[in-house]
């Protein structure tokens, strides 16, 4: 009788693993590169994550001479997110400043003569903004000669009544007037929103512009 001895040869196994490997890896590439080419890629701001949607939205809009409410501005900043817009006018070499803020008193007697002719209001850079986005806008100004700075002032008139209905944060940065004039502005260039209460913040409390920006936001909606 005859045997017949089958001699295992661990090389033959090893190939036929070896091909095994290759067909799957070859079949999950292939799922991922499918799963990636279906993905959709997110856009959206690239400051920092989107809200989720229907969220609350805030804009900051400021305008700053000194750079007084710029600095108040940017401790904003660190404490809320929002999306900020700097309002600048387009001659940028005006001196407000001179023979004791001359032209700046010459462009608010102006507003104040003829509030609701546009051509009365200092021109400023266009800015392209969607209010729809936002449910709170916070304004922050200097005070000038117990009024809305002026370039503030044409900001409002372009755009006060697209916040209709929107919570407004007033943020008056000043040397020691007080500021109901300012409100008075506000309220006449958004004339349906609706207004929380502003902060004052003056010189001899500049320093502590972060811990009163703390305490103001805890009160707004």
């Amino acid at each position: 009788m005859k045997y017949f001895v089958k001699v295992y040869n661990p090389m033959a196994h090893r190939s036929f693993f070896s091909h095994l490997y290759i067909i799957l890896a070859s079949i999950f590439m292939m799922a991922c590169q499918s799963e990636d080419a279906n993905a959709t890629i997110p856009s959206g701001p690239t400051s920092g994550s989107a809200p989720a949607q229907g969220a609350s939205k805030t804009l900051v809009v400021y305008y700053s001479y000194t750079n007084n409410t710029e600095q108040i501005v940017n401790d904003l900043k660190s404490l809320i997110a929002a999306d900020v817009i700097e309002v600048e006018p387009v001659n940028k070499n005006l001196d407000y400043s001179a023979n004791n803020y001359a032209i700046g008193t010459e462009q608010l007697t102006k507003i104040k003569n003829n509030p609701n002719d546009e051509s009365s209001y200092p021109a400023i850079d266009p800015v392209d903004v969607d209010m729809s986005q936002y449910d709170t806008v916070i304004i922050a100004t200097p005070l000038w000669w117990s009024q809305m700075a002026s370039n503030m002032q044409t900001f409002l008139f372009k755009h006060g009544k697209e916040m209709a209905g929107k919570n407004i944060g007033l943020i008056v940065s000043s040397h020691s007037s007080g500021i109901s004039g300012v409100e008075a502005d506000a309220k006449r260039l958004v004339p349906t929103g609706k207004f929380q209460k502003s902060l004052w913040i003056n010189a001899s409390k500049h320093a502590q512009r972060k811990s009163l920006l703390e305490q103001w936001l805890k009160e707004m909606p």
